[in-house]
């Protein structure tokens, strides 16, 4: 993993000023969120699990897997509903994204 994929899957992360650094004489890689260190590793991905099993990045969310595309709702490319609007296939998809059906699948 280079390091330009490492900042950005820090960034996902929601990790405040997110910076890798080469192992500072210690070899491996270092993450830091501002000042603080959160994992080290000999690989850049090392250093990102040290991290996450720390707790101090979450995991990624899942992709969303409906989108809004101009005024339709896709799944997986797939139309699954047409809107009046551009903001109602938004909230459409977003409140698709954020259901989570019962027991009884209602």
């Amino acid at each position: 993993m280079d390091t330009r994929r490492a900042l950005q899957l820090l960034t996902e992360a929601q990790v405040y000023a997110p910076a890798v650094v080469p192992g500072l004489g210690r070899g491996g890689f270092f993450i830091f969120s501002a000042a603080k260190a959160l994992g080290h590793g000999e690989t850049i991905e090392d250093a990102l699990a040290d991290a996450r099993a720390k707790g101090n990045i979450p995991d990624l969310p899942p992709r969303p897997t409906f989108y809004a595309d101009a005024k339709a709702v896709t799944r997986r490319g797939e139309v699954v509903a047409t809107c009046n609007s551009r903001t109602m296939a938004a909230r459409i998809a977003n409140a698709l994204n954020e259901y989570n059906p019962n027991e009884r699948g209602i």
